[in-house]
């Protein structure tokens, strides 16, 4: 299978989580909404990094690997000016998503992520449309 392959699946699961996430937050599951939104851009991040046949560690949080793409030239300039903020939002997801999947073992429950959830999904809405948008101008597929 070709890398282009394993990426739009990648980021075909990646757009699953995050409809999981729009439902979460239209249920007013904010826990939920959290986890997804993380979900979302960690399957999609790991998809454009295949794409790119650029390595990872098996981790969640990969966004130092992330930022690599932002001195690449064959990436686009639009995106490469997207990379740093769009790093800080895999960071920052990936720091509350054992929170938001565990946060009953330390007694916090969805309640905790009502004020942060709506942004959590926003969040994780724009880096995946990013990287479509990023996927089909590269390799010229449509997703």
């Amino acid at each position: 299978m070709r890398n282009i392959d394993i990426a739009i699946s990648g980021i075909k699961r990646a757009g699953r989580w995050l409809q999981g996430a729009k439902r979460a937050l239209e249920d007013k599951r904010w826990d939920d909404v959290v986890y997804c939104s993380q979900m979302a851009v960690e399957n999609a991040t790991k998809a454009i990094l295949i794409s790119l046949a650029i390595d990872f560690p098996r981790s969640h949080d990969i966004s130092d690997v992330f930022t690599v793409l932002a001195k690449r030239d064959d990436i686009p300039k639009w995106f490469r000016d997207e990379v740093e903020s769009i790093s800080d939002i895999i960071a920052e997801l990936a720091e509350l998503r054992g929170l938001a999947g565990y946060g009953f073992e330390k007694g916090i429950d969805a309640e905790y992520f009502r004020d942060y959830a709506p942004e959590a999904y926003t969040k994780a809405e724009y880096v995946y449309k990013e990287y479509v948008k990023l996927l089909e101008e590269i390799f010229n597929v449509k997703l």
